[in-house]
């Protein structure tokens, strides 16, 4: 605390942007003269989501309550909250000073998908708020219909609980998990639909990335994100959150109808052009000088 103080009246910034970890906590009460701006890249419902199960739930569920309601006091005190939906910013009922800025793209790829290679691709990492165990029960499903098909996952992490899921489902011949890689959208290009089986997110840019390359999505509506993002049945389909067969039954209906696949993937690559960095920047620099201009 001493030290961000101290730097802030040396630096004597217009502005300065708390990520929302500890020093969130005391920021507001710097009187260096910078406005103060807090931006949150989850959403609300899942921000320090405590585990409460087992013997001491109740408490941690008491701390998650205490705590909350002490970022709430402090993002009453700063001059603008930043957060990733308006499907989040709608949870914020308590605040009048949130606005919502999307997560930009860094790069908007030249070439697309063309959409009629017969395969399927998620991407993320591999931990349980991905959801890649109901993805993979759901592939289950569709490999019956289309055995033609494959499903891969690209992504970081421990991947041996899927490996063993997929030798239960019997799809070892459809459904593959890969390691990350340093060019996603290689892949993306490579695939005609994208598969997103998250159980929450803060906004889901993977679901971007992949609109970018021209491939449609088929979502879970989870929070939040994908319905900030997808216009269901425009450029994507959105799905029941953690509705296996749901997710399934569509999936073969993006695969069963390649002319419909192929348009939503055109206008999927359309609604990516507006989370182009340029644009979003854009967005950061207006309200940079919309609260620089102003006392209030």
């Amino acid at each position: 605390k001493k030290r961000l103080k101290k730097a802030l009246f040396d630096i004597r910034p217009d502005i300065t942007v708390s990520m929302l970890r500890r020093e969130i906590n005391f920021l507001p009460g710097i009187h260096d003269g910078s406005k103060k701006i807090g931006e949150l890249h989850f959403n609300k419902n899942n921000y320090r989501d405590f585990n409460t199960n087992g013997f001491f739930g109740w408490f941690k569920g008491l701390l998650s309550k205490i705590w909350m309601k002490q970022l709430i006091i402090n993002l009453k005190k700063i001059d603008k909250f930043v957060v990733l939906s308006y499907e989040d910013m709608e949870q914020w009922t308590e605040l009048n000073n949130a606005c919502v800025i999307y997560n930009p793209l860094a790069e908007f790829p030249e070439i697309t998908s063309d959409c009629k290679s017969k395969k399927v691709i998620a991407a993320g990492r591999y931990v349980n708020q991905k959801g890649f165990d109901m993805l993979l029960d759901s592939w289950k499903i569709v490999c019956e219909k289309h055995p033609d098909w494959i499903l891969e996952i690209y992504g970081s992490g421990n991947k041996d609980i899927y490996i063993s899921q997929i030798k239960e489902n019997e799809i070892e011949n459809s459904c593959f998990v890969r390691n990350a890689v340093l060019n996603i959208n290689e892949k993306f290009i490579e695939s005609s639909i994208f598969a997103f089986s998250s159980r929450f997110e803060g906004f889901g840019m993977v679901l971007t990335e992949a609109m970018s390359c021209g491939i449609p999505p088929v979502a879970f509506a989870c929070p939040c994100g994908p319905k900030d993002i997808i216009t269901d049945g425009v450029d994507g389909i959105l799905v029941t959150p953690e509705s296996v067969d749901e997710l399934a039954d569509r999936i073969c209906f993006l695969i069963e109808n390649e002319n419909l696949r192929i348009e939503m993937g055109r206008k999927a690559r359309i609604k990516a052009e507006q989370f182009r960095i340029d644009i979003i920047a854009q967005e950061w620099k207006s309200l940079f000088e919309k609260l620089v201009s102003t006392d209030n």
